[in-house]
Parts: C-alpha cells; sequence; structure tokens
C-alpha cells in the first residue's frame, strides 16, 4: 500500500524544502537529489535569498517490525 509523500515546508516562507516518502527524506534541488533512510536529525536551511531559516527535523523511517518469540 503506497502512502502519499509528506511535504517538509520551511517554518518562516513556508516553501517546500523536502518530502518524506516510503524510502525515507527526499531532498531535490536542480540536479541535485538525496535519499536519507532511517532515524536521523536533520538541519535544513531554507534555500529563499531573503529568509535563510534553520528547520531542525527530527525523523525515523524505519517501521518497527514486532519480533515474535516463541
Amino acid at each position: 500500500m503506497r502512502t502519499q509523500p509528506r511535504e517538509v515546508r520551511c517554518t518562516a516562507c513556508n516553501i517546500l524544502l523536502a518530502k518524506v516518502e516510503e524510502n525515507g527524506l527526499v531532498i531535490q534541488r536542480g540536479e541535485l537529489q538525496a535519499t536519507i533512510h532511517g532515524e536521523f536529525h536533520a538541519a535544513l536551511v531554507c534555500y529563499r535569498p531573503r529568509c535563510r531559516k534553520l528547520n531542525v527535523l527530527r525523523l525515523s523511517t524505519v517501521t518497527k517490525l514486532a519480533v515474535a518469540t516463541a
């Protein structure tokens, strides 16, 4: 079952910074694309010249599986 990507927007100017998809956090600017997977902290500085707000994220893109014990 595919889920819709969740947008990560700048807290100051609301411009799109990244998307959280099934395979991780995806950052795309021009020809550059980065995908980050796992549990992490990310500090993204807004790329809009008049904004430059620091946006800090704490994400986990790993689903925790229940382990059955016998």
